[in-house]
């Protein structure tokens, strides 16, 4: 299954789209992970081309800021994905 990478406005406030930024992250390190790559594509700017991306290092810290937003909203089954990805990083 491909992949949806999130489009934001340009002015988008991404903390009010949290939930599908940390959806974007948790699926892209997967797939990274399964096919070797060093960095994701978070998300797209609309009607730019541009893409936001996080690069193999910052993962763990970016998972690490997931797994809080997930415990926070507590969406437990999302926390445990997440704790897997950190131990295969």
């Amino acid at each position: 299954m491909t992949r949806r990478i999130p489009i934001f406005e340009y002015n988008e406030e991404l903390k009010s789209q949290k939930h599908q930024v940390y959806k974007s992250l948790i699926d892209g390190v997967t797939e990274a992970i399964k096919s070797n790559k060093e960095e994701i594509k978070l998300c797209e700017v609309k009607n730019s081309g541009m893409f936001i991306t996080v690069e193999k290092p910052e993962w763990k810290k970016s998972l690490d800021s997931a797994l809080q937003y997930y415990i926070d909203v507590e969406e437990y089954e999302k926390c445990s994905k997440i704790k897997d990805l950190i131990d295969k990083l």
